[in-house]
Order: structure tokens, then C-alpha cells, then sequence
């Protein structure tokens, strides 16, 4: 998902938070970058990113797992996440 040709849409996510998803020239890879871009803590709902179900997430950053795609994450102010289905 990191190479420079690789698809890449920005994401509609409010005021608050900015995130773009990427995808791998194969398509087995999808990563979702999301960043808290206030002075407040902020959540993300999961649901809102549409994840494949059938995938586990990971935060490549923290490490963090997400075996539910309708969970919610707080996100720090300034904090981002970047949340792949291969980690």
C-alpha cells in the first residue's frame, strides 16, 4: 500500500479528523492513516471507515489489534492511527 502508484482517496471524516485510505497494486493490502487534527480528544468509530469484516486490524503505529470492525477509538489530540488488515 506504500508504493507511490498505489490507489489513494481522501476520506470525508467531519471537521475533526483527517484520513486517507490507501490500497496495494494487488489489492491485498488496505491501510486507512486517520489523524486527530484538533486540541481535543476525538473518537473514531471503526464502522465509519467501512472495514472488511472478515479482516483483523492493526494500528501499524501502536500495534494495537481490532478484531471488531464496529469499535471506536479515541484518538489523542494530534494523535493518528494507520490501521491495516496485513500487519
Amino acid at each position: 500500500a506504500f508504493h507511490p502508484n498505489a490507489t489513494q482517496f481522501t476520506m470525508h471524516l467531519g471537521l475533526n479528523l483527517f484520513g486517507f485510505w490507501r490500497q496495494s497494486m494487488s489489492r491485498a493490502q488496505s491501510i486507512f492513516s486517520v489523524s486527530n487534527i484538533t486540541n481535543e480528544t476525538q473518537i473514531l468509530s471503526l464502522a465509519d471507515l467501512n472495514l472488511v469484516s472478515t479482516d483483523t486490524w492493526k494500528d501499524l503505529i501502536s500495534g494495537k489489534q481490532y478484531d471488531e470492525h464496529y469499535e471506536q477509538i479515541e484518538l489523542q489530540p494530534y494523535q493518528s492511527v494507520w490501521l491495516s488488515n496485513l500487519g
